[in-house]
């Protein structure tokens, strides 16, 4: 368990990165990410969490 906390992202690591990522998209690519992507790309990413979950879920009820 500590090795799975130690590895996990605080929030703060993931804005940095994510700010990081807006940043080479910039500059290496002009591609400008606006925050209505970024919250596009947050929902689509908790939607896909939220259907792993249950599908999980799912396959750990007895038949």
């Amino acid at each position: 368990m500590q090795e799975i906390a130690a590895q996990t992202l605080t929030p703060e690591q993931i804005k940095a990165r994510a700010e990081r990522t807006r940043v080479l998209l910039a500059e290496r690519f002009g591609h400008y990410v606006t925050d209505e992507e970024s919250a596009e790309v947050r929902r689509k990413m908790r939607d896909a969490t939220a259907a792993h979950r249950a599908a999980l879920a799912e396959g750990e009820r007895p038949r």
